[in-house]
């Protein structure tokens, strides 16, 4: 059974009713596809999971090349390649191809050693479709649709606005609180309304709810097609196998994140660029699966609150925010500024004794780098002593904050929304 619930326009002065055909940009649930791409690779015995990166790709390189050699495959797949993940937004090169970003690595922060901790990667999935265009003698967009596109019948989906003009598309809105919505033709990191070659593999890819479901499909292990299935069963249950679980809420499987506090493994990724959010899940054991698109800056209260609802009454299991730790252990350790591609975070103890202040300065960007909009400060309580709770903002409340598990005498990182952020030496 398949239910569609469309709701809202297209454009707030041109508007049209939104479908299930509407195209929207997915953003970073474009990740899947390309891990799915290289497991077939996998498959077909043209590379291995945890062959060296510089095996296929020479010109890779890693920040003062301290890991050319160690980076596999397996680990741009599942976020543990310990480097800066958003160089490439933040100063994309000048040749805005997936040939350049091997080599455009040398230049990342290593946060971490390799294979050591989760911290989330765009520029991983850059050096991933790179990998996949050297294979397969093609362009990634090309090599997406040959293999995953057409055989699943996702007949509208693209990675180019020229290709997605032909069809009904969701133009994207600046949504502030008791104020008319606002269509953004600029934002982002991107020069234009789609997404330049080098961000295709991580976030690339224009879909529809419609399209998304024929994906979800072969993911529970039932495509509505019979010759549309990019992996064998094997290669499919390969990709869900977790990798990392970081936290009492998430872990990672290849390509899919894996939630845990839900009462069901949910498989899911988000989606986020200027102006579309995007959420896809799936659960196996209940034959679940489902898509939330949206067109406007403050989708993602939406998608978290409706993706624990829908699964919520699947499972039968409602979702339940962690609980505050008690007695509240010395603050101290957490305190001080940290690192980050996004700006500089500030994290302090609050006056109440239980309470953390996370508060996130931008980066300067005369040098013609990019940074995100401005986000207002976070209040955190400790769930544990290696997590804290999100109190505030309420449209990410109970999201968790990672410290470092092993302060000497402080926390040398925090991980917030998946990505390390290291603290400035002193």
């Amino acid at each position: 059974t398949t239910l569609s619930a469309c709701h809202g326009i297209t454009h707030i002065d041109h508007p049209l009713p939104i479908d299930e055909h509407t195209l929207f940009q997915i953003a970073s649930n474009t990740k899947p596809f390309a891990a799915t791409l290289v497991m077939a690779l996998v498959e077909e015995g043209r590379l291995g999971l945890d062959d060296s990166v510089r095996q296929h790709l020479p010109e890779f390189s890693t920040p003062g090349n301290r890991f050319d050699d160690a980076v596999t495959v397996r680990q741009l797949l599942s976020h543990r390649v310990g480097w800066d993940g958003d160089e490439l937004f933040v100063r994309p090169p000048v040749e805005n191809t997936l040939a350049a970003a091997p080599a455009a690595m040398a230049r990342a922060r290593q946060l971490v050693a390799p294979d050591s901790r989760f911290t989330y990667s765009n520029a991983g999935y850059s050096v991933a479709g790179r990998l996949i265009e050297v294979l397969e003698g093609e362009p990634f967009p090309a090599c997406l649709e040959r293999r995953i596109l057409k055989p699943l019948a996702m007949e509208r989906s693209c990675t180019r606005a020229d290709r997605a003009i032909f069809h009904r598309v969701a133009m994207r809105h600046l949504s502030l609180p008791g104020r008319k919505p606002i269509a953004l033709s600029g934002g982002g990191w991107q020069r234009g309304w789609e997404l330049g070659a080098i961000d295709e593999p991580a976030a690339g890819l224009i879909s529809s709810a419609h399209d998304l479901l024929q994906w979800l499909r072969f993911w529970l292990g039932r495509p509505s097609r019979s010759e549309g299935r990019p992996l064998s069963d094997a290669g499919r249950a390969a990709m869900l196998e977790e990798q990392e679980r970081y936290n009492p809420q998430w872990g990672q499987a290849i390509g899919w994140a894996l939630r845990h506090d839900t009462g069901a493994r949910v498989y899911n990724h988000g989606g986020l660029t200027a102006g579309y959010c995007s959420f896809t899940l799936f659960v196996p054991e209940l034959d679940l699966a489902g898509v939330i698109l949206t067109n406007s800056t403050s989708g993602g209260a939406f998608h978290s609150e409706l993706s624990r609802w829908i699964i919520g009454q699947a499972s039968g299991v409602s979702w339940q925010p962690p609980v505050p730790l008690a007695p509240v252990p010395d603050l101290k350790p957490y305190t001080g500024r940290y690192w980050s591609a996004f700006g500089w975070i500030e994290v302090r103890a609050l006056d109440d004794g239980r309470s953390l202040e996370l508060a996130t300065e931008r980066h300067p960007t005369q040098d013609g780098s990019w940074q995100p909009p401005p986000e207002e400060p976070q209040r955190l309580v400790l769930c544990h002593p290696h997590h804290a709770m999100i109190e505030q903002p309420e449209a990410i409340a109970g999201a968790l904050v990672d410290f470092d598990p092993a302060p000497q005498p402080q926390c040398a990182w925090l991980r917030t929304g998946g990505r390390i952020a290291v603290r400035e030496s002193t």
